[in-house]
């Protein structure tokens, strides 16, 4: 029974392993085919600055929870294989 669970164990810890690859790469997917030649260099493009009235600092685009929320889902993989990769005492 014993080596029924390790194995059981190895396969959900391959599997966690691999969907966490594959949901990395889906995010990763769309900076991979943004190009600057096609933001910045565009015949269309002008130049706007958007501040906040009430804020002292210009809004720059960066997406602050965004990037809190994957730095809490890649810390919550690391965690949960790590969990899944120990041996119990015996």
């Amino acid at each position: 029974m014993d080596k029924t669970n390790r194995r059981v164990t190895r396969r959900f810890t391959a599997l966690l392993a691999i969907a966490s690859l594959v949901a990395l790469l889906f995010v990763a997917s769309p900076a991979g085919a943004a190009t600057s030649a096609e933001q910045g260099y565009s015949t269309s493009a002008r130049i706007e600055q958007r501040t906040d009235p009430k804020s002292k600092l210009p809004f720059t685009g960066l997406d602050v929870v965004a990037i809190v929320a994957v730095g809490g889902v890649l810390l919550a993989v690391g965690v949960g294989v790590r969990k899944l990769s120990t041996t119990p005492a015996s």
